[in-house]
This record gives C-alpha cells, structure tokens and sequence, in this order.
C-alpha cells in the first residue's frame, strides 16, 4: 500500500523546474515608437525652459536693485 501512495504522488506533482523562466513571467522588452519620442522630447524641451524662465524670474525678484550703467559723458559732476 505505501508504494502505491508514492506512485500517485510522482504524478501529482509538477515537474521540476530546470531554472528557465517561464515565458510569461519575463518582462516585456521597452518599445516607444517615433509619436513616443517626439513626446518625451517636447517634453523634456517644455521642462527646461519653464525652469529656465522660474529661475530668471526668481533672480529677478531676489536680486538687488540695479541701476544702469550711464555712458561716460552723462557721468560729469553738477556743481
């Protein structure tokens, strides 16, 4: 009786995993087509020049008040 168990238990169980990975458990490989590219470099392209204006504005509004350069004849003393 103790060999038959044995028997049905061998055809119970899966077989043993020869350590592939099954098709299904794999990532699937990266695919970003020309529509996606355009994409993320328009993006990357609206990114930078948003910071770029955000850090001009804020040099602006944390910089020290400046007058302009007046040209050398406009620089004679008033007595």
């Amino acid at each position: 009786m103790t060999e038959s168990v044995f028997d049905d238990i061998d055809d119970v169980l899966p077989p043993e995993p020869n350590g592939e990975l099954v098709q299904w458990m794999q990532a699937r490989p990266l695919t970003v087509g020309p529509a996606g590219i355009s994409l993320a470099a328009a993006g990357a392209f609206a990114l930078g020049a948003l910071a770029t204006v955000a850090v001009l504005g804020l040099m602006h509004w944390l910089g020290p008040e400046r007058e302009p350069a007046r040209p050398r004849w406009a620089r004679r003393h008033r007595v």
